[in-house]
């Protein structure tokens, strides 16, 4: 099954709270309904989601969150629903 969801980022980020992980996921889907969201990933380096921007992450790919504003909303669409989220060393 797939799950869609909402997520509002709590303000302000703080960089100890992200780490890098991936996802054993077949689709992530992740559309920002407000603010900006940015997350650094393998072999692609930082991206930034404005609003009404979105992008499909690739599965199993690393990545780090690097930061968000403070009215960030996001719309995260996931299969399967339930699924592991790794930490990566450092």
């Amino acid at each position: 099954m797939a799950a869609a969801h909402v997520i509002r980022m709590i303000a302000p980020f703080r960089s100890k709270l992200s780490e890098r992980h991936h996802h054993n996921i077949q689709f992530q889907m992740v559309y920002c309904l407000k603010g900006w969201f940015e997350t650094d990933f393998d072999g692609l380096g930082p991206q930034r989601l404005v609003a009404r921007s979105c992008w499909v992450q690739p599965p199993g790919i690393r990545h780090t969150v690097v930061g968000w504003s403070d009215d960030c909303e996001l719309l995260e669409i996931l299969m399967p629903a339930d699924h592991e989220t790794v930490a990566d060393p450092a």
